[in-house]
């Protein structure tokens, strides 16, 4: 039974993807927690990063031009002018009251000398007045859309350019950082964030300043007037100036709670759409469902208490804007019963505190929205502003001319960033010339993968050192490295685009006949034609449009127009059928010619042909040597072989009988077994004849081989 589980992991027969979905899903479909999950969650919650910090109000404008700022600072002007325009109407109001005070006193009074006269001067100065109406209305209408369309075209143009930035941004970290920063959080960073960083750079803004201006002008106006009426009715202002930072600061947290929240919603509903045949397949739609509903449950949760935080913060502030008035109301009068101010003066210090007032309540939401806007913007800044190690964007380093393709592995240990704790590589060290194909093989998690993505420093080892043509990939320059180096992937990613377009990916300025050769050397040009539109025919999302190995050729060729010196093939063919591996696998011997080519493949039958095979088991280079070498040696490869021969073997009887069409056919594939199982058990447990063995040392060697190719 040991023997047989050895056999079987070794195969490849049990798949990890497939593990995960089944402990994921359970067996019948139905979705299931294992340990595992429930560990891995109280370790995220356990170790919660620190909220990134706020980015200040210069910060937020920083990607605006000198127009832009120029703009910006019309916009400020004349939303001053704005603000200043209102408490401007309590000064007129209030003439105009004293205007209908004094008429009232003449109509009481008709035999006063100069009635008529004073009639005719009443008449006059309430035309005047109203004609200041007129003109202050025809000043704060244009004030008010030239700030609007200031402070709107700053933002766009600033929106635009952090977008820009951002995106940038993400493109240049390196994967390291991407292994701890979900897509889909990113994305909705790069909506919702932004779209917060909108609202809070927009007319809003406008608003806060005309507000602000509004309140210090209505309180001067007030105080000009009368000092100690404004006195009193400030006298619970200091409340309303809590309350407003209070709410301020609250917003500005639960915005930035609520983000979060919905971030991680939107990182479900991204990872749910992008793997929509899995879920399906397994029934997983009411359980993704569910887990999308809780994570938006959390953040309407949130908003929630946003909302009554706002609610109750305007209650009080409107509160105590209304006291303030009844308390005016109520010392006014006292003050005109006893002559010592005019109604008109009282008209003119309420109206003028009031609009100072209410300016401040309407101001605080406009605050709670910069708040915002300054949480939102520190998040994007946050990755903005960051270097990372491995920067994709860097000019510095070496830009090798004709690089031969020598390579040079010594002595590399590396652990992913992810799990620090596991070691991958352990010393790691091999060499492979100009031109040679190098193979590497072992188990699932020994670290071949690994090597390859080291190769193309998406990570930095923790000692020991890549080398090029005798340089370290550390001192080349990051962008040429990639150039110089193309990977074949076993899963390739294709963008819905056309053919054509996916291609030329690989390279820019690809020219036709370069395409041509490349999806020649990909034995892809035959089946490519025969699509109605060729190389413009769609490969839909992620290629679903294309088979497996249709797939495959288009990613090789993308890699082929690179011309690399350096080519790795990263278990290109292990997830075809036979037919598909076959035509594959001849377009990777096309595209290996003349280039030192890296494979790592669980299909032995792949690397036969290698030039060196390096079997490799927990991170270490166990073997070294030719297909012959290495089985004559009887050693770790030579049991890889084995293993998989046994897998082919147990495998052929379960295809045979699915097959109930042809007999014949089952009859032939049956001998073919029984002769193949005769001839393995012969050549394990030594019966062998010795005349035999005499002719042909390598015999056993020659079968197993036959055996690995049926």
């Amino acid at each position: 039974m040991g023997f047989r589980k050895n056999k079987v992991e070794v195969a490849g027969i049990t798949d990890p993807k497939l593990n995960g979905l089944h402990k994921e899903y359970g067996e019948n479909g139905l979705p299931e927690k294992t340990d595992e999950t429930t560990s891995s969650s109280s370790k995220e919650k356990e170790e919660k990063e620190p909220d990134p910090p706020k980015a200040s109000l210069l910060q937020l404008f920083r990607y605006t031009s000198n127009v832009d700022r120029i703009m910006l600072l019309i916009g400020i002007a004349v939303a001053c002018g704005t603000g200043l325009g209102m408490p401007l109407m309590s000064i007129i109001m209030g003439d105009i009251t004293q205007n209908f005070i004094d008429a009232q006193i003449l109509a009481t009074n008709k035999t006063f000398p100069g009635y008529n006269a004073t009639l005719h001067t009443f008449n006059h100065d309430v035309i005047q007045n109203v004609m200041k109406y007129v003109y202050l209305g025809i000043g704060i209408f244009c004030a008010a859309a030239i700030q609007t369309t200031c402070f709107l075209t700053v933002c766009e143009n600033l929106i635009n350019r952090l977008r820009r930035n951002f995106f940038k941004a993400i493109m240049r970290q390196e994967i390291a950082w991407f292994d701890k920063n979900h897509s889909g959080t990113l994305g909705t960073k790069l909506f919702d964030n932004l779209e917060r960083v909108k609202e809070g750079t927009g007319d809003k803004v406008g608003l806060m300043i005309q507000f602000i201006a509004q309140f210090f002008g209505g309180f001067i106006v007030a105080f000009t007037y009368d000092w100690k009426l404004t006195l009193i009715m400030m006298s619970l202002s200091p409340f309303m100036i809590i309350c407003g930072a209070f709410i301020s600061k609250l917003m500005a947290s639960a915005a930035t709670a609520e983000a979060k929240k919905y971030a991680i919603a939107g990182g479900i509903a991204e990872e749910v759409l992008t793997s929509m045949r899995t879920v399906i397949s397994f029934n997983g739609q009411y359980y993704e469902a569910d887990r999308y509903d809780k994570a938006l449950e959390a953040g309407k949760l949130n908003g929630i208490k946003r909302s009554i935080t706002v609610g109750v913060g305007l209650a009080i502030t409107f509160l105590t804007i209304f006291s303030s008035y009844c308390l005016a109301f109520w010392v006014g009068t006292n003050f005109v019963a006893n002559r010592s101010m005019d109604g008109g003066t009282v008209m003119t210090v309420f109206f003028s505190v009031m609009m100072g007032s209410m300016a401040l309540g309407q101001a605080g939401p406009q605050f709670a929205v910069l708040g915002t806007a300054l949480g939102a913007a520190g998040a994007l800044y946050e990755i903005i502003d960051r270097e990372p190690e491995i920067d994709a964007y860097s000019e510095e380093g070496e830009r090798p001319t004709n690089v031969r393709g020598k390579i040079e592995v010594r002595n590399l240990r590396f652990s992913y960033p992810t799990r620090p704790d596991v070691e991958v590589l352990k010393g790691m060290s091999f060499t492979a010339e100009p031109g040679q194909t190098i193979a590497l093989v072992g188990s699932s998690g020994c670290g071949k993968s690994t090597i390859v993505q080291l190769m193309l420093r998406y990570y930095n080892p923790e000692s020991g050192d890549i080398c090029i043509d005798g340089v370290p990939i550390k001192d080349i320059n990051i962008e040429h490295l990639r150039n110089t180096v193309a990977v074949v992937s076993q899963e390739p990613a294709l963008f819905n685009t056309t053919i054509e377009e996916n291609i030329c990916y690989g390279r820019e300025g690809v020219t036709d006949a370069e395409m041509i050769v490349a999806l020649r050397k990909a034995n892809a040009y035959n089946f490519v034609n025969e699509f109605p539109d060729g190389s413009k025919t769609l490969v839909g999302d992620r290629g679903a449009q294309m088979s497996g190995g249709q797939k495959q050729r288009i990613a090789i060729a993308r890699a082929l127009v690179r011309d690399p010196k350096i080519l790795l093939l990263d278990e290109a063919t292990s997830a075809l059928d036979a037919e598909s591996e076959h035509i594959v696998q001849q377009a990777l011997e096309n595209a290996s010619k003349g280039r030192t080519t890296i494979v790592i493949a669980h299909r032995l039958s792949t690397v036969k042909n290698a030039d060196k095979i390096i079997a490799m088991k927990n991170g270490e280079v166990m073997e070294v040597g030719t297909h012959q070498e290495l089985l004559a040696k009887k050693g770790l490869y030579h049991e890889l072989v084995n293993a998989q021969v046994f897998a082919d073997i147990d495998e052929k009887p379960k295809f045979g009988r699915m097959d109930s069409s042809s007999s014949s056919a089952r009859r032939r594939l049956s001998s073919a077994n029984e002769k193949d199982v005769k001839r393995l058990k012969s050549q394990i447990s030594g019966v062998v004849k010795k005349d035999e063995e005499d002719e042909d040392e390598k015999k056993p060697e020659k079968q197993l081989e036959r055996l690995k190719k049926g």
